[in-house]
């Protein structure tokens, strides 16, 4: 196969990097190149001393990546120079050259050495291929089975063979991979579903691949009615669609990496594909479309019915405002109403019909029966105006409501069968006869009976039909499902599966925590044993006046509780960064990429046959772009960009995992510089902090929603942030109406940064019945602050004093450990389902909350919790220095906001993205450009640190080690931008030279 056919899976950079020799400084080749005895005792077997020199070198290089090299003299002379005048003083190395037969022999001996083997194609390669067969189910991406590859060579301690013989072996995988989904295709999938797929492209079926793409993008019935448009022609398709996509058994990266394929190409490039693969995309993209089509109008559903009920209520509240001020206004009209009984110029043969409309003729109806109800000084009731507004929304019933209820299958608890059995029931007879027909009258409340039930005793049944819908929407918090929704189906349907857990020692060894690897009894035992030497220790403390600061008892006789703090905010844009000239943030990016390399991580969406080095700068202005709130468009009117460039840059590169994987390359190397261990607020502790930063939304999308506290008239959402020790590792978007406490496991679980936090705060906002409990069995410990922190204490301990007056502190409620032993098993199994991301926190967390407070594992939770929580404030209590801990990591979150906002500022502080997915994306471009800022800073203070260390001024060192690197005053964020690498690169020693100039 000639080269250029080959598979390509890395760029030329990388094969030369892989395969040549180590780049080494000075102190790394004085630890590379050390010899143990047994090592010396080889070398000193080979008689001469230039090959002497060369074996050490090749063994030495072995050490840090297995593979047999093959360098010329050229390369090799610094290190033969460096070796010889280590072990052979006065020995020149001359310029030498090794027969193959030498260097054969050198590796047998370093393969000894190490305990490797040397790659040998028939004892190795199919062994190898059988093992990437089954990654390749996983994940059949090229660069993730190379490095598959190295994995098992190195597990196996095989030397790593040649690129050319990886790229055979890769590539044939990736062949027989595509060839098993092929033929499971042609004996899986019918003849018309193949059709009907083809019409999808080619927009000769009921429903093109331009409509499909269309979802909705907000709650508005137009968008609305997109999803329903979808869901009708591609639900009769979806039982064989899932049938074919199970078989062929596809790993959850691999479906989604093939479903995205479809958006990232025209419909004009996906005719070019060979029709197997046209159909494994549009399989698994159907398959990831029916899921986003069902989730949205779920919640389309929720969200109407909800604004159904909110609105009746308004409407009572102004209606019965309007009648009683209607009856007040019109009693002087009583009278002309009594006079009709009184006037003789009404004939005695006058109908009452002609009576009543010269009544009328004064009043309306509803004016007359509201005089009367005045008169009588009594009110129509609250419901008979809700009952009154709903008759009013028929339309917006039978016109979107009802379609989108049409779509949706529900499933009940305990408490819902009979729920969902009519649901489901009346969802049948719409269908079938577009009425309703049979009514479950249990189903029907006292309060309902009044209005859903008729003076004959018959149901109304559009009254009905609405009653139905408001309680499903009711009871869509936990109590009622719909199966084919992850979002709201059953909690048993995100748990790890029976036949997964029967091999539950298995899933708990691996998972590596040592709550779950812990009897439940010795578990909670030990915890117990902790909290009541905390309370014994609490108490004595305070009885022996060594803990002054907490309770105060008035002169009433009540117990207060008192937590005085006088912390210090974190000082941002310290004066130390106002010396410096601004720097463009472009200059910044370039600068932070040639010490971190983090647009490496930016990877193509398919594989290329070329690297994005000639993309740098698109790349870039992209990232700014969108991180700034620019958007595209905005960033080639003020850069040397055009729009065309910065468009296909982003759609091939800007991926929220591209951007993950960049932020986590510049936090990474942050947490490598020197000033990094300085900003650790507990010794060898990483303490981080999350909260909520409200962002306006320009356009409305799914989550964006109201809040008048943040954004007046306007809606906007909520970007979740994780901070440790000043950097932020992991950013979540949410609605502005979730809440924030569902959401801080799942952004230190995700967290794929080398920081890996210890302790993580929150303000009030993050604390619900269960995040002490998840966090801690997660290994992570829970340190909020309170905002009420008095009425916190008093909740759950109970102060009394004996006859000494000495103070005894106790729980108010004991803590029932039995419960939580009864239920570890299913606690377990959450942990398990959580660390395998089958479900995630928030939608644990909304499961949980659905469930009645008796429910077993609801209360072995909250116990559980209860137990850390009491702990937690008895150390609170009992620990000034833990307070102030607290309040340092909740400031430098807020320092990050600042930061955040500052960059926000640039273009109008809100995100105008025109789907949650372009928001998401616009966060993660803003958190990168933060994340650069702070490592720019961060890299500045660590030189200083390193300056003031070799002059030995502690004086300085003190100052250097408390400045935050939170600054940007010395980032220009404004004005044009000139994106290029070639041209105008920062210089840190010219910078740094500055900066100590103006210290001195």
């Amino acid at each position: 196969m000639p080269n250029s056919k080959r598979l390509t899976i890395l760029h030329e950079a990388e094969i030369n990097d892989l395969y040549g020799i180590p780049s080494l400084s000075l102190e790394e080749k004085r630890v590379s190149f050390a010899l143990n005895d047994l090592e010396q005792d080889v070398i000193k077997s080979i008689r001469d001393r230039k090959h002497k020199c060369y074996a050490i070198a090749l063994l030495c290089y072995f050490k840090i990546k297995p593979i047999q090299l093959n360098p010329p003299y050229k390369e090799l002379q610094e290190d033969l120079a460096f070796i010889a005048e280590e072990y052979f003083p006065k020995f020149k190395v001359p310029r030498f050259s090794v027969s193959r037969m030498q260097k054969a022999r050198i590796y047998d001996k370093i393969f000894n050495l190490q305990d490797f083997k040397a790659w040998d194609v028939e004892q190795h390669q199919e062994p190898l291929i059988t093992y990437l067969q089954q990654v390749a189910k996983s994940w059949i991406e090229p660069r993730f089975l190379f490095d598959a590859c190295t994995e098992y060579l190195a597990r196996n301690h095989i030397a790593i063979p040649k690129y050319t013989v990886l790229q055979r072996i890769i590539s044939q995988v990736s062949k027989q991979e595509r060839k098993r989904l092929s033929d499971t295709l042609k004996t899986t999938m019918s003849d018309e579903l193949a059709s009907n797929l083809a019409n999808l492209i080619d927009g000769e079926g009921t429903l093109t691949l331009k409509e499909l793409k269309q979802a909705a993008k907000s709650f508005n019935a137009p968008e609305l009615e997109k999803e329903l448009n979808v869901n009708k022609l591609i639900q009769p398709w979806m039982d064989e669609v899932n049938q074919v996509v199970s078989a062929l058994a596809l790993s959850q990266q691999n479906q989604l990496h093939y479903a995205a394929m479809v958006d990232y190409y025209s419909i004009t490039k996906l005719k070019r594909f060979d029709s197997v693969t046209q159909q494994l995309y549009l399989l698994c993209y159907l398959q990831e479309r029916a899921q986003i089509n069902i989730e949205r109008l779920a919640d389309g559903f929720i969200y109407h019915v909800r604004k159904l009920r909110e609105k009746a209520k308004e409407y009572a509240k102004e209606m019965a405002y309007k009648d009683w001020e209607g009856g007040v206004s019109n009693i002087s009209k009583a009278a002309d109403l009594l006079y009709f009984y009184i006037d003789d110029d009404i004939d005695d043969q006058v109908s009452f019909r002609q009576i009543k409309q010269q009544v009328q003729s004064l009043l309306g109806a509803r004016e007359i029966e509201s005089l009367c109800l005045y008169l009588k000084k009594q009110k129509r009731t609250k419901n008979d105006y809700i009952w009154e507004f709903y008759d009013k929304q028929r339309e917006l019933i039978k016109h979107l409501i009802r379609p989108i209820f049409l779509c949706l299958t529900f499933e009940g608890s305990d408490k819902t069968q009979a729920l969902s059995a009519q649901l489901n029931g009346m969802k049948e007879t719409l269908l079938d006869s577009g009425e309703l027909a049979s009514t479950d009258r249990r189903l029907i409340s006292s309060k309902q009976q009044l209005y859903v039930i008729d003076a004959d005793n018959n149901v109304f049944p559009e009254r009905y039909e609405i009653m139905l819908y408001l309680a499903a929407q009711n009871n869509l918090d936990g109590k009622l499902f719909i199966p084919t929704a992850i979002k709201y189906r059953a909690l048993h349907d995100d748990l790890v599966g029976d036949i997964p857990w029967a091999q539950k020692d298995k899933l708990l060894k691996g998972s590596m925590l040592d709550s779950m690897n812990t009897e439940p009894a010795q578990l909670v035992n030990s915890m117990e044993q902790k909290m009541n030497d905390k309370l014994q220790r609490v108490c004595q403390r305070i009885d022996d006046g060594d803990n002054q600061n907490v309770i105060l008892r008035n002169r009433s006789g009540k117990t207060q509780w008192r937590l005085p703090y006088s912390g210090t905010k974190s000082a941002l844009n310290n004066p130390f960064f106002d010396r410096m000239k601004p720097i463009n943030i472009a200059d910044v990016l370039r600068f932070v990429h040639q010490e971190t390399g983090f647009l490496k991580h930016f990877e193509h969406v398919r594989q290329v046959q070329s690297g994005q080095s000639d993309h740098l700068n698109d790349l870039l202005a992209a990232v700014i772009g969108n991180g700034t709130y620019y958007g595209l468009h905005g960033m080639a009117s003020i850069s040397d960009r055009s729009y065309d460039h910065l468009r296909t840059v982003q759609a091939n590169y800007l991926r929220p995992e591209t951007l993950n994987l960049g932020n986590d390359a510049i936090n990474d190397a942050t947490a490598k510089l020197a000033i990094f261990k300085h900003y650790n607020i507990q010794e060898g502790l990483i303490h981080a902090s999350a909260d909520g930063q409200k962002f306006e939304s320009r356009l409305e999308t799914f989550k964006t929603r109201y809040s008048s506290k943040y954004f007046g008239t306007n809606k906007g959402l909520t970007s979740m942030n994780l901070i440790a020790n000043h950097v932020a590792l992991n950013a979540q978007i949410i609605g502005a109406n979730e809440h924030e406490s569902h959401f801080i496991l799942d952004l230190l679980h995700n967290n794929t940064s080398e920081i890996k936090p210890d302790i993580l705060s929150t303000d009030t906002h993050g604390v619900n019945h269960v995040n002490f409990a998840l966090l801690d069995l997660f290994g992570y410990t829970f340190a909020p602050r309170y905002a009420q922190f008095g009425t916190v204490i008093s909740d759950l301990f109970d102060v009394s004093e004996g006859e000494d007056n000495k103070a005894t502190l106790s729980l108010k409620k004991p803590i029932n450990t039995a419960l939580i032993i009864d239920e570890w098993d299913t606690i377990q199994r959450i942990v398990i389902s959580l660390q395998q991301k089958t479900i995630t926190q928030a939608t644990l967390v909304r499961k949980l909350s659905g469930y009645s407070q008796n429910h077993p594992l609801l209360k072995a939770l909250t116990e559980y919790n209860r137990m850390l929580k009491a702990m937690y404030l008895l150390d609170y209590i009992d620990d000034a220095s833990l307070r102030t801990y607290v309040q340092r990591a909740l400031n430098r979150g807020e320092a990050y906001h600042q930061l955040r906002r500052a960059i926000a500022h640039v273009n109008g502080n809100r995100f105008q993205g025109k789907s949650d997915d372009q928001i998401v994306l616009w966060n993660e471009c803003a958190r990168l450009l933060t994340n650069a800022i702070i490592y720019f800073n961060s890299l500045i203070l660590t030189r200083l640190l390193e300056h003031f260390e070799a002059e030995g001024d502690d004086k300085k060192l003190e100052i250097i080690k408390q400045v935050s690197p939170v600054a940007w005053h010395n980032i220009n964020l404004n004005g044009t931008y000139s994106f290029s690498f070639e041209h105008n690169l920062l210089n840190l020693d010219e910078i740094m030279q500055s900066i100590v100039q103006n210290e001195n």
